[in-house]
């Protein structure tokens, strides 16, 4: 799968991807791309949670700069990387052009 430039625009996690969860960490298994595993650590694993859909990636950065008393500036960032990383992994769905 070949990054957006700007990444998706409501990133959404790919149908057939399992988790599991071990204390703060979460395991990725992609079934669909040969059982491909991935660890995220703590904050990585928010923002996979984040990506349900329903919030863009500066929604994402606004939840968890709320969530930690953060400046949104201070965390969105992090949160394109790692989404931009999600997608080049082939672990997000794009919700571009949907309603």
């Amino acid at each position: 799968m070949e990054p957006h430039e700007n990444g998706p625009s409501r990133p959404r996690s790919k149908s057939g991807v399992a988790e599991e969860w071990l204390d703060e960490e979460v395991f990725l298994y992609d079934q669909g791309n040969g059982d491909l595993v991935q660890c995220l650590n703590s904050g990585a694993a928010l923002i996979w949670v984040l990506c349900d859909g329903n919030r863009d990636v500066e929604g994402i950065a606004g939840e968890i700069a709320t969530t930690f008393d953060l400046h949104r500036h201070e965390v969105l960032a992090q949160v394109q990387e790692t989404v931009a990383q999600f997608e080049l992994m082939g672990l997000l769905e794009s919700m571009d052009g949907e309603p």
